[in-house]
């Protein structure tokens, strides 16, 4: 038996297959792109993708960089149309900002002129109100003055005569 034994053993028939190990796969952690990263990756691909078949070279005459490529025709044409449209709509533009700078002037004048009478008027007052509240003003200085300084104003009878004089104010009346 031991020469059985020893013939399969030579034979590798008793053999057991020994599993294969695999070699562990360290996790890297990933870390997240940022925006700016991501653009840049996208950005690389995208120029990989159209130079793919474009052919750079370099000539050393003039020791410039040269692209060599066919000049379709069709092409210009859509070039020709995107001008004139951009140049359209700048004319368009041009005559919407001189008619807002025409806009701002005439703004800009009139609020000069109404601060200019503003400050004239000495504050902004409907001159209809100011010379009412001027005859109110003069009504109670000559009153002090000619009943002395005794004199003593009644609030319900001086709130009716502002009333009289200012007759928006019968709606804030309480009493």
């Amino acid at each position: 038996m031991a020469k059985k034994s020893l013939v399969s053993l030579a034979k590798g028939a008793d053999k057991k297959e020994k599993p294969v190990k695999k070699p562990v796969e360290k996790k890297v952690k990933e870390v997240p792109l940022t925006p700016e990263q991501e653009r840049d990756l996208k950005a690389k691909a995208k120029v990989d993708e159209l130079l793919q078949g474009v052919e750079l070279s370099i000539k050393k005459e003039d020791d410039l960089l040269e692209v060599e490529s066919e000049v379709v025709d069709k092409n210009i044409e859509w070039f020709e149309e995107q001008l004139t449209l951009l140049s359209d709509e700048n004319t368009k533009l041009k005559g919407e900002l001189d008619v807002a700078k025409g806009d701002y002037v005439k703004i800009f004048n009139e609020l000069q002129k109404k601060q200019g009478a503003v400050a004239q008027s000495g504050g902004e007052v409907d001159t209809a109100l100011k010379a009412k509240i001027v005859q109110l003003f003069n009504e109670i200085q000559q009153n002090h003055i000619s009943m002395g300084r005794n004199f003593v104003i009644v609030p319900a009878a001086f709130l009716n005569r502002l009333i009289m004089f200012f007759p928006f104010l019968q709606n804030d009346k309480r009493f």
